[in-house]
């Protein structure tokens, strides 16, 4: 099949270009009703390591947040948390503070004027994952605001690091329970994406492709959330901390894709149109990236009404509801350095390539 073949042909070059040690891509399409995958792998774990097979999980970085956006959507219609009310209805910290007065709204479509990244991991007083620990965060986080940046897309880490926090306390549950039970579970997918750290069972870390090194852990990191401040708030977080395999991503992409088309019933259409509405100033939706005028990473020729999500080790999807295509990149770059930057000039190819083949 030509996009099995694109597929193999990208993900190889990809190993042998440097760009990551190995990779797994799954393609969903939609046809004659039903989605069918394609799914190819190619390359090590990591240096040293065994071959990438099909149910490989990757540390999903960034890709969490769409997944904590949507079960944020869902508590929201079910009126559990409210996306017009403002930060402090559930972060009293935020009392007297700027950011206490934006709303949820605002802050998980990165207008709410956070700071896009900060390392609160390297001057965090307690130990990592206490309780001590992520109040110290958090009072830390809601200081990183500036008024001139109220409204402007500014991509932020902070943000749903804040919006997690506020789900917990909207529901009284833990992150990791939420998005399972209101996004993972209903998809079939409760045993293929989750929180690692949250996990019981360690067994699937066999099988988890390694990430690099952390120098403020000073250890090689496998089964391990990459990010450092995921880390010390614990390993669940609202923007970081969800592993899986590319079929399992593919799959919660195609479901987006079939809301949009109606198939899962009109909350369900309703929620996925919130989300991925184009919203002005930038290509940041709630939790969601769309398609850039110039030089996207989803390439030339995907559709313009695309949506889809960067993570930082090296992970991608994307989603065009005209075609009801959905792609899914997940390697491991940062296996190689952090620094390791050829994953730019990758990922639009990948996913022309992708385009082309599908189109032709």
């Amino acid at each position: 099949m030509p996009i099995e073949r694109t597929l193999r042909e990208q993900l190889e070059e990809g190993c042998s270009d440097g760009v990551f040690p190995g990779a797994s891509a799954c393609v969903g399409r939609w046809r004659d009703g039903v989605w069918i995958y394609a799914e190819v792998c190619s390359g090590l774990f990591g240096k040293g390591l065994g071959p990438v097979v099909r149910d490989t999980v990757y540390d999903l970085a960034s890709l969490t947040k769409p997944w904590v956006a949507t079960a944020a959507l869902r508590l929201h219609q079910f009126g559990v948390f409210a996306l017009d009310e403002n930060v402090a209805s559930l972060v009293p910290e935020a009392e007297g503070v700027p950011i206490g007065d934006r709303t949820w709204e605002e802050v998980l479509s990165h207008r709410a004027g956070l700071d896009a990244w900060v390392p609160f991991y390297e001057t965090l007083p307690h130990e990592p994952g206490s309780d001590k620990a992520r109040a110290w965060i958090l009072a830390e986080l809601v200081q990183h605001w500036e008024q001139e940046r109220v409204g402007t897309p500014i991509y932020s880490d902070l943000a749903y690091i804040l919006a997690g926090i506020a789900l917990e306390r909207a529901a009284g549950a833990p992150l990791q329970d939420l998005v399972m039970l209101e996004v993972a579970a209903p998809l079939g997918l409760g045993a293929e994406v989750f929180f690692a750290s949250a996990c019981e069972d360690q067994r699937w870390k066999a099988r988890c492709a390694s990430t690099g090194r952390s120098a403020w852990r000073a250890r090689e990191l496998r089964g391990e959330v990459h990010d450092d401040n995921c880390a010390a708030l614990g390993g669940v977080a609202g923007h970081a901390g969800m592993f899986g395999s590319a079929r399992a991503v593919a799959r919660f992409g195609a479901a987006q894709i079939g809301a949009l088309h109606g198939r899962l019933g009109s909350m369900a259409e309703e929620r996925v149109r919130h989300a991925t509405a184009k919203r002005p100033g930038g290509v940041q939706r709630l939790g969601w990236d769309g398609k850039a005028d110039e030089e996207s990473t989803a390439g030339d020729f995907i559709d313009a009404d695309a949506f889809g999500h960067l993570g930082f080790t090296g992970t991608s999807i994307w989603c065009d509801p005209s075609r009801q295509l959905v792609t899914v990149l997940l390697t491991n770059r940062v296996a190689v350095s952090d620094d390791n930057a050829a994953i730019r000039r990758f990922r639009p190819a990948f996913q022309d390539a992708v385009m082309q083949a599908f189109d032709g």
